[in-house]
């Protein structure tokens, strides 16, 4: 227990003054117990990592005497290297709120591994809601002295730690693949790893006889995607999603979907794996931030034969990816995957869609020779017919779209310019300039009186809420005149001698202006979206559309103003 400290105080008895002990009373600090794990599997489970940092910090708090506990907050699998956490969050609303006043965490890695974030609470942000910080096992308490630089020292620590360890780990991969040594812990559905060696893959003898059969069925029994996934689903064979939870829990949830479906099937007739052969880094990622997975090009992709046993015969599955690349080419929804020259061709990619159910158009070769593009959807959306337009006839109505547009905004943007020339014009050009200067004149006066404001609140002339208050009436003020000049600055553009709608905008139109033909560079610099309609109808959105309306509208306004 912490030691209360005592004053000496005197009272009088009778005529003597006697000297006799007062307690002096310690604020209680309401805290808030902040517990993170940054990844929750079944070892962590046992061990119970995240109740065993909160038996820390409830130990911790029982030794002390001007603090109770008011509530908790956990983060469980979440990363330290961000602060969007639902735990964290909350427990910043309490403080906002004044329902704590303390946040105590194991160490400061819990609070956060971005060691400029994390500098910031603990240096900025916490002591402006007036709110105590201890790390326990770091022996750090704000209300202490002399503490600041090893807050900054081990947070930097922490983040580094964070990064050199995500490349550590990434660059020790590597190493195993190129051995081919199994690190990957989620193996397809068939294989196994070895109980005697993790890193050794081999066959799951209840579902590898499956894989071999369907092998079969689309080598020997000529069946496609779609009906290898029925038989299966007839003979009551368990999918390969709900084998591996069964695997896993010895039991599968009632609303679990057990059966196939034809692009695992799919899936399943390509993997290398199956041969005997790993194939490794297919997919990227930012460990440390944790961001979206991208694919790799096949050039950056680690592939190492023979790693282990394999499930079907070399021969069989050679046979099986002879056959995938046939029913591919022939293919509209996968002809974009093969056909090499087609998909150099091809100006739209993703961009041009069915009008009616939306699906990708897909560009093919017809027998003659010619290409069309057709619905990549039509077998699987309901009333949509096998719709197709002419590669020639989207190129074309492309092409004039974007001349059009181009030519519209260039007598736009001319006429305009001669109105800004006029005398008139000119002088309302310099009334906004006048304008401009004057708000970002009156804004510096309101960031003098910020920085005036926190001197005062640093000297203590002010308290935390009358600090609040102003700061947030400056802000307000300082957010209404940077949007005031923000307008009136794009207002005066306008009024330009020299007036240009957008930058980027103008740059794509002086580029392509004198272009005659339509090439895939110009595709990406104005198509946003093509639909293609029953009938063979081709309707093109540009990116610019909604600017080129704005244009045409205020060089009409304007005219009719010159003109009345």
């Amino acid at each position: 227990m912490a030691r209360k400290s005592r004053k000496i105080g005197f009272v009088n008895v009778g005529k003597a003054a006697v000297e006799v002990p007062v307690k002096e009373e310690k604020p209680v600090f309401r805290a808030g117990l902040y517990a993170r794990l940054s990844l929750e599997s079944e070892t962590n489970k046992e061990r119970g990592t995240i109740e065993n940092q909160m038996g820390l910090l409830k130990k911790f708090v029982e030794g002390a005497d001007d603090i109770v506990v008011e509530h908790e907050y956990m983060d469980v699998s979440t990363t330290g290297t961000n602060f969007e956490r639902s735990g964290f969050e909350e427990m910043m609303r309490d403080i906002r709120d004044g329902r704590i006043n303390c946040v105590i965490v194991k160490d400061l890695s819990r609070l956060g591994r971005n060691y400029v974030e994390a500098g910031n609470y603990v240096e900025r942000v916490f002591p402006f809601f007036e709110v105590r910080f201890i790390a326990v096992t770091d022996g750090y308490d704000s209300i202490r002295e002399g503490a600041d630089l090893s807050v900054c020292m081990a947070n930097i620590f922490n983040e580094f730690y964070s990064r050199d360890l995500a490349k550590k780990i990434r660059a020790s991969y590597r190493s195993h693949w190129k051995k081919g040594s199994n690190v990957c812990g989620n193996l397809a559905y068939g294989l196994m790893s070895d109980p005697m060696d993790k890193h050794h893959i081999i066959a799951d003898p209840d579902s590898a006889p499956v894989v071999v059969r369907i092998f079969e069925m689309f080598v020997n029994g000529k069946m496609g995607y779609a009906q290898i996934a029925q038989t299966l689903n007839d003979e009551g064979v368990v999918g390969p999603k709900a084998y591996k939870d069964f695997k896993r829990k010895k039991e599968l949830p009632e609303d679990y979907n057990p059966e196939w479906r034809g692009n695992t099937v799919s899936r399943i007739l390509s993997n290398p794996y199956y041969a005997g052969d790993s194939r490794h880094n297919e997919y990227g990622s930012d460990s440390f931030a944790e961001k979206k997975q991208w694919q790799e090009p096949e050039e950056n992709w680690i592939i190492v034969e023979d790693t282990h046993e394999p499930i079907v015969p070399r021969v069989l599955y050679l046979k099986a990816q002879e056959r995938l690349k046939e029913i591919h080419k022939n293919s509209p929804k996968y002809g974009k995957k093969n056909e090499g020259e087609l998909a150099c061709r091809n100006f739209y990619k993703k961009k041009i869609v069915c009008g009616d159910c939306g699906s990708t158009m897909y560009l093919i070769k017809n027998p003659s020779g010619t290409t069309d593009f057709v619905c990549g959807g039509h077998q699987t959306k309901k009333g949509c017919s096998r719709k197709s337009v002419s590669e020639s006839a989207v190129n074309d109505e492309v092409l004039r779209v974007i001349r059009v547009h181009m030519n519209v905004y260039v007598d736009s943007v001319e006429m305009l310019r001669r109105m800004n020339r006029k005398s008139e014009s000119m002088k309302k050009y310099d009334v906004l300039t006048k304008e401009i200067w004057k708000l970002h004149h009156d804004m510096e006066k309101v960031a003098a009186h910020r920085q005036q404001l926190y001197e005062d609140y640093a000297e203590r002339l002010i308290d935390a809420e009358q600090y609040g208050v102003f700061a947030d009436k400056d802000a307000a003020t300082e957010t209404e005149m940077r949007r005031r000049i923000n307008e009136v600055t794009e207002y005066q553009k306008k009024y330009d001698r020299n007036y240009c709608a957008d930058a980027d905008w103008e740059a794509a139109i002086e580029k392509y202006r004198n272009i005659r033909h339509l090439t895939k560079k110009m595709v990406d610099a104005f198509v946003e979206k093509i639909e293609i309609f029953s009938a063979g109808k081709v309707t093109v959105h540009l990116l610019y559309d909604d600017m080129l309306e704005e244009l045409v509208a205020y060089t009409k306004e304007r005219e009719a103003e010159d003109h009345g």
